[in-house]
């Protein structure tokens, strides 16, 4: 049997709810169950390489002093 190689990260409270509100936004839509770490584990796979683009381009322009 392979070992599973989680971790668990903090999300802030406003957070939680957000992710909250759209599993039960897509549950009702759906009819079906989805939990919130689908949602979570999407968005990693779908735009993580998005987000690192952003980032970089953000600290960036904090490191050059110009944000």
């Amino acid at each position: 049997m392979t070992k599973r190689n989680d971790t668990t990260i903090a999300i802030n409270g406003n957070r939680k709810e957000v992710l909250q509100d759209a599993a039960v936004e897509i549950t009702i839509a759906t009819r079906k169950p989805v939990k919130q770490s689908v949602i979570v584990h999407y968005l990693i796979d779908n735009y993580l390489k998005d987000a690192v683009k952003d980032l970089k381009a953000q600290y960036k322009v904090k490191e050059d002093g110009k944000g």
